[in-house]
């Protein structure tokens, strides 16, 4: 029988999924795109920020900003008040650094071909982070083309010599009572290391070529000092 291991803070109540804010009460944590400014990468990223307890999706929805920290009013003017065609994992790590001025550890790992050390290890940071009870943001590309997508995994369980990702899609709309809405299911046969992946929401095969990881311990942010800084998506 297989076994779906999910990440601990995340429940549902009325239907809805929830996780615990950075103020310990309950939220919603999922976010469909339309609900803010920006692409699915910054959906994802906002999700992530949310099961890690850092803001609270309020932060991100309410026009007041008067009673959030610094680091709230940073991170809605480097990902919410401006428009971007797209954001590699890479730039969306040094805005994130950007807005909690370098005070949140976060880790990026991307990788282009097709090389079995650098898939084993991409692989393998998926599965550990999932195992420690935290998510992990996914970025993938379609191989018939440029464009790109971003996804938050929450779950797996191994479907033979297939990862299988339980994830949080902002391109489509969360079920009543569902506590993912796309499916991703990694290559991991080592043997055969051109067979894509697969996304199940729009059936067609997928590159998973790179990851967004937050630590799991706390980092106090602090007020940033400021200046600015593509998957694309």
């Amino acid at each position: 029988m297989q076994t779906i291991h999910l990440i601990d803070n995340i429940f549902i109540e009325n239907g809805t999924l929830r996780t615990y804010d950075r103020e310990g009460k309950e939220t919603i944590v999922f976010l469909k795109r339309g609900d803010l400014v920006g692409k699915c990468a910054v959906y994802s990223l906002m999700m992530m920020l949310i099961l890690h307890k850092r803001i609270n999706r309020d932060d991100l929805l309410s026009k007041v900003n008067c009673e959030v920290p610094p680091y709230i009013k940073e991170l809605k003017k480097q990902f919410l008040l401006r428009t971007k065609r797209g954001y590699s994992m890479r730039s969306l790590r040094d805005k994130l650094l950007l807005s909690f001025n370098n005070h949140i550890p976060v880790e990026v790992f991307s990788i282009r071909n097709f090389v079995e050390d650098d898939l084993r290890k991409l692989h393998s940071m998926i599965k550990k982070q999932l195992d420690a009870e935290w998510p992990v943001q996914i970025g993938f590309s379609f191989p018939q083309g440029k464009v790109g997508h971003s996804v938050v995994a929450v779950g797996y369980t191994m479907y033979g010599r297939k990862l299988r990702l339980f994830c949080l899609d902002p391109a489509f709309d969360l079920e009543y009572t569902s506590m993912w809405n796309n499916i991703i299911d990694i290559n991991m046969d080592y043997d055969n290391l051109f067979k894509l992946d697969f996304n199940h929401n729009v059936t067609v095969a997928v590159h998973v070529n790179s990851i967004l990881l937050i630590n799991d311990k706390p980092d106090l942010p602090f007020e940033p000092e400021g200046k600015d800084s593509f998957l694309p998506f």
